[in-house]
């Protein structure tokens, strides 16, 4: 048995006193998040170590990443996501850390571009963009692409829940997740 408890397995630093009491615990998102799922790569800035993993929520300020090895709170990080067709890259620091779980990030810079990415993302999300465009008609190239994309998402979520459930590693699910999106 290891000699930290429990509550240690967060990664350094501890969350304030305040957080850690029996009472509620203080929201500090400045965003609101939506269910989000995306491949994921993070790499620590100034070591170079990379992580792979998903998204399991999204907002204009941040995400959480599920992955077995986050980085440490505090990490200087980039992050790059890939749901789709579309590709959103930003920098930011990891916010909260739980060993063998998954990081929350704070984006902190981005280019333009990538911001339109998340602005999309989150639009979809929140229902707005449906509500404010109307129907478009699409070629059979564009149906088929959307089609593609919308499979490579279900077998996107299928992995990530095999790894979750223990069926596969996350070193076997990570390799299929990078094949899916070569």
């Amino acid at each position: 048995m290891s000699k930290f408890s429990e509550k240690s397995q967060a990664l350094w630093p501890e969350p304030a006193p305040k957080e850690t009491s029996n009472g509620p615990v203080t929201e500090r998102r400045t965003a609101q998040r939506f269910p989000f799922t995306a491949s994921a790569e993070v790499i620590d800035l100034r070591s170079k170590a990379r992580v792979t993993g998903r998204s399991s929520d999204l907002g204009l300020g941040g995400c959480y990443i599920d992955t077995l090895a986050p980085f440490a709170v505090g990490a200087a990080v980039r992050v790059r996501l890939e749901r789709g067709l579309l590709n959103f890259e930003a920098e930011g620091t990891v916010t909260y850390a739980l060993v063998s779980m998954g990081m929350g990030l704070s984006f902190s810079d981005f280019e333009p571009k990538d911001h339109a990415v998340l602005e999309k993302w989150i639009a979809e999300l929140s229902g707005e963009e449906a509500a404010s465009t109307e129907p478009a008609s699409q070629t059979p190239e564009q149906s088929m692409l959307a089609k593609i994309a919308s499979n490579r998402q279900v077998l996107n979520e299928l992995i990530n829940l095999m790894i979750r459930k223990k069926i596969i590693g996350e070193n076997e699910g990570s390799s299929l997740l990078r094949l899916m999106f070569r």
